[in-house]
C-alpha cells in the first residue's frame, strides 16, 4: 500500500484531450514510462466499453458476496488496486456516469478506494491520467460532468492534435507499423516507395493513428515485393466534395453529408462506416438518428 499523507500531490493528473484514435493511450503510455511511477504497472480501461452496470466492479472491485456470482475468496481487486504504485490510464473519461463520476472524485481526494461490499478503505498510490474526444467544459455546461471533477482531473491539459495537423509524424509512425506487420507475417518489406510516402502525407487521416496502423497493416498483407506502392495502401481519394466549395453552410450539413457518403460507400456495414470516421459505433449510431439517415 502506498503511504498517501497529500493526496493532491500523489495525483499529479492529466487530462489528454483529442479525436479518436489520435493515440492517446500511447501518449499516456509514454508518460508512465517517463514518469514516477514507471516501475510500477501501467493500468488502462475505456470507460465507453464496459457497461455502466459492470464498470464500477471494474474501477473500484468487490468482495466475495458483492453481488450475485461474485464468490471469489478474497473478493477481487480492481483497477485502482492493480494500478497501485504505477499508473491508472482512464480512456473516455466522459462517459462515466454521474455516480461513478462522484466515487471517482472521492478516491482522488482521499488517495482510497472503497470495493462493493465492504466498507474497509484501501490506500491507493498512482498516477492519474484520463483521457476523452469530448469537451468536458461543455458537459459541464450542460449539467453531464461534475465541475469540481473537471477540475481533479484537469492539473495538466494536454491537447493532442489529429495527424492531419502533424504530417511530420505520418512516415515515422507508418516505418514503425511497417516494421511491426512485416515481422509479424514474415515479409521481406523495406520501406514504401516515394509515392506512397507522397500520398500517405497528402491524406486526410480521419481516423487518425488507428487509420494509420490498420492501412499499413493492410498494405503488409497485400505487398509481394519489397516496398509498398499507393496501389497496395488502398487509400480512398481525399474527400474533395467536402470542401468549402461544396457551398455547406453549417459544420452539421458537412458531417451529415461526410457520414451519408461513407455508409453508401461502405454499403451499409456501419463497423466500417465507423472505423473510417473514426469514431465509436455508438457515436455513429446517435449521428445517424440525429440527422435522420
Amino acid at each position: 500500500e502506498g503511504d498517501v499523507k497529500n493526496p493532491t500531490a500523489y495525483l499529479m493528473s492529466v487530462l489528454v484531450n483529442g479525436e479518436s484514435g489520435t493515440g492517446k493511450e500511447l501518449f499516456a503510455q509514454a508518460m508512465h514510462n517517463e514518469g514516477s511511477h514507471a516501475d510500477g504497472p501501467f493500468v488502462a480501461i475505456n470507460c465507453a466499453s464496459i457497461p455502466r452496470d459492470l464498470l464500477e466492479r471494474e474501477l473500484f472491485g468487490y468482495e466475495a458476496g458483492a453481488f450475485p456470482g461474485a464468490q471469489s475468496s478474497g473478493g477481487n481487486p480492481g483497477r485502482f488496486e492493480l494500478a497501485n504504485h504505477g499508473t491508472l490510464f482512464l480512456d473516455e473519461i466522459g462517459n462515466l456516469p454521474p455516480r461513478l463520476q462522484s466515487k471517482l472524485l472521492t478516491a482522488i481526494q482521499s488517495g482510497r478506494i472503497v470495493r462493493l461490499g465492504s466498507n474497509t478503505p484501501v490506500k491507493v498510490d498512482i498516477r492519474l491520467i484520463s483521457a476523452t474526444n469530448r469537451d468536458l467544459f461543455g458537459m459541464v455546461a450542460d449539467g453531464e460532468f461534475r465541475e469540481d471533477l473537471l477540475y481533479r482531473i484537469n492539473t495538466i491539459h494536454i491537447d493532442l492534435p489529429p495527424l492531419r495537423q502533424r504530417r511530420e509524424d505520418i512516415l515515422p509512425l507508418a516505418e514503425k507499423f511497417l516494421g511491426r506487420y512485416a515481422a509479424k507475417y514474415n515479409k521481406p518489406i523495406e520501406g514504401f516507395d516515394e509515392a506512397a510516402v507522397r500520398e500517405m502525407h497528402d491524406y486526410p487521416w480521419a481516423g487518425n493513428i488507428r487509420e494509420l496502423q490498420h492501412t499499413v497493416e493492410k498494405a503488409v498483407i497485400l505487398c509481394d515485393g519489397h516496398t509498398i506502392a499507393p496501389a497496395t495502401l488502398l487509400l480512398r481519394p481525399a474527400p474533395a466534395e467536402t470542401s468549402p466549395k461544396t457551398g455547406f453552410s453549417t459544420l452539421e450539413e458537412m458531417e451529415r453529408a461526410m457520414i451519408a457518403e461513407a455508409v453508401a460507400r461502405c454499403g451499409g456495414n456501419l463497423t466500417e462506416v465507423a472505423r473510417q470516421l473514426g469514431i465509436t459505433r455508438q457515436t455513429l449510431y446517435n449521428k445517424i438518428k440525429r440527422y435522420g439517415l
